[in-house]
C-alpha cells in the first residue's frame, strides 16, 4: 500500500495526492494519513510546497466527505445497505457513525473528521438526514483542518523517517479508541442519571 501511494503521488504530483484522498472515500482501505504524510515528505524535500500540499489534502478530504454525503443524500439508507459493501462500508462502522451523529449532530461532522473510520463515514448519516449542504460543508471543512495539517506536518517534519510516524500511529490507535469509549460511556451515563 505504501508503494502504491508513493507511485500515485510521484507520477501525478498534487493531482495524485488529491486522487489518493478521493480513493480513500471510495476505497476506505487506503489510509489518508499515509497520503497526507507522503505529501509532507515531498514538501520536506522541496518537491512540493508545504501550504499547497496542505490545501490539496484539505480539498481532497472535503471532496471525499461530499461524495459520502451525496451517497447518503441521493441514495438514502436503502442504497447504503444494498451497495455499501462494494465501497468497503461495514454495517458496524455505519452504525457507529449513525449513533455518533445522532448524539452529537453537526458537531459530529467536525469532530468526527479526526477519528479513524468515523471520519470517512460520518457524512453518510448527515446526507441521509438531508441536512443543509452549506452547513455540512462548513463543519466538515473546519473539522478536516486539524487532521490534514497534523499529517502533512508530521510527514514534513519526519522526512524520510515515515516509518517512525507509522509505528507511533499504530501504538496510539488503541489508547485513542479507549479514551473515546470512556468519554462516550460517561456521557451516556450522565445523560441517563439526569433523565
Amino acid at each position: 500500500m505504501d508503494n502504491y501511494v508513493l507511485e500515485l503521488i510521484n507520477n501525478f504530483g498534487y493531482f495524485g495526492m488529491f486522487l489518493g484522498m478521493v480513493l480513500e472515500a471510495v476505497i476506505i482501505i487506503i489510509p489518508s494519513e499515509l497520503i497526507l504524510a507522503t505529501g509532507g515528505i515531498l514538501a520536506s524535500r522541496g518537491i512540493f510546497n508545504f501550504w499547497v500540499t496542505f490545501i490539496v489534502g484539505l480539498l481532497g478530504s472535503v471532496f471525499c466527505a461530499v461524495i459520502i454525503y451525496l451517497i447518503g443524500y441521493i441514495g438514502g439508507e436503502p442504497f447504503v445497505k444494498k451497495y455499501g459493501k462494494y465501497f468497503f462500508m461495514k454495517e458496524e462502522d455505519i452504525s457507529k457513525s449513525n449513533s455518533w451523529y445522532t448524539k452529537y449532530g453537526l458537531i459530529a461532522a467536525a469532530v468526527g473528521r479526526n477519528i479513524p473510520i468515523i471520519r470517512t463515514l460520518i457524512s453518510l448519516p448527515i446526507g441521509i438526514s438531508r441536512l443543509s449542504f452549506t452547513r455540512f460543508l462548513v463543519y466538515t471543512t473546519l473539522g478536516s483542518i486539524p487532521w490534514t495539517f497534523v499529517f502533512v506536518y508530521f510527514g514534513y517534519s519526519l522526512g524520510n523517517n515515515w516509518t517512525i510516524l507509522k509505528d507511533y500511529l499504530d501504538r496510539l490507535k488503541i489508547p485513542i479508541i479507549f479514551l473515546l469509549i470512556v468519554y462516550l460511556v460517561s456521557k451516556i451515563f450522565l445523560k441517563k442519571k439526569k433523565g
